[in-house]
């Protein structure tokens, strides 16, 4: 990480007020997406990535750690106050408790056991439609979950289709590919001089790393569904232009950083 804040230490107070403004975007962009467009994935993406950033920027722990304190008592709050959110929990927890409290040494935690409900309609089927892939895949075009089983998935399980028709190996290369993004992104980031440019690339970076992760382990099953659409992949023209938009802004800042009498990036 880079210290872009001033050379003198600041003070708690300070760094409240530097961030300020920031913050409040933050908190203006989570009313429009939580409260008016009910989508708590992307603010959790969006939330993870402001907070990785306050390291990048040099923050300090105790600003750190409030900052995570607070985002996750409001994460909290948006699930409780949502009877739809408590529900998908609720049956998300039924689905993986016997493996998460069967490694855990303390007895007391056992009262966290529910009564399992059925598997979840999406995630049965997603994990269908993977299993039925398995590593080379049905062929491009054959998978059978697509036709009825698996809804939405040319959005939010479009990686379980993939992993259908072109199997494991399918997977393998689009999670490579993504790696092989993300990387670039933050090697160009590291050689920027500019502290804008260089937040606005790492930043770049975890909004597609994040989204990436985080759709990867919902159609698993091993977090709840969160509908957070995969960068460059999942069918919505927003989601694409946004996306598009965000790669071409980091190929501009790219031309600021020195390169070789090759012109590859030293």
């Amino acid at each position: 990480s880079r210290k872009l804040l001033n050379k003198t230490k600041m003070g708690f107070w300070e760094e409240v007020r530097a961030f300020a403004p920031y913050i409040f975007v933050f908190l203006v962009a989570v009313v429009i997406i939580a409260v008016f467009q009910k989508d708590l994935g992307q603010v959790v993406v969006l939330g993870a990535t402001l907070m990785i950033l306050f390291l990048f920027i040099g923050s300090s722990w105790k600003f750190f750690l409030t900052m995570i304190s607070g985002g996750f008592i409001a994460f909290i709050g948006l699930i409780f106050f949502a009877p739809h959110r408590m529900a998908r929990i609720k049956s998300w927890w039924g689905t993986v408790q016997d493996s998460i409290l069967s490694v855990l040494p303390f007895e007391s935690v056992q009262n966290l056991r529910i009564e399992a409900g059925k598997e979840p309609y999406q995630i049965s089927n997603s994990l269908n439609a993977i299993h039925n892939g398995g590593l080379w895949g049905e062929g491009l075009g054959n998978g059978q979950f697509k036709l009825g089983y698996l809804s939405e998935v040319h959005t939010d399980f479009i990686l379980a289709g993939i992993t259908e028709e072109l199997g494991f190996l399918g997977l393998a290369l689009v999670t490579v590919t993504m790696l092989f993004i993300v990387f670039r992104i933050f090697k160009i980031a590291s050689k920027v001089k500019n502290p804008m440019y260089y937040l606005f690339s790492i930043g770049v970076g975890l909004l597609i790393a994040l989204a990436f992760i985080l759709n990867s382990y919902g159609i698993s099953g091993i977090t709840p569904i969160k509908g957070i659409a995969v960068p460059f992949l999942s069918y919505g023209g927003s989601h694409i232009w946004a996306s598009c938009i965000a790669i071409g802004m980091v190929l501009m800042v790219s031309k600021k950083v020195p390169r070789d009498s090759k012109g590859r990036i030293k």
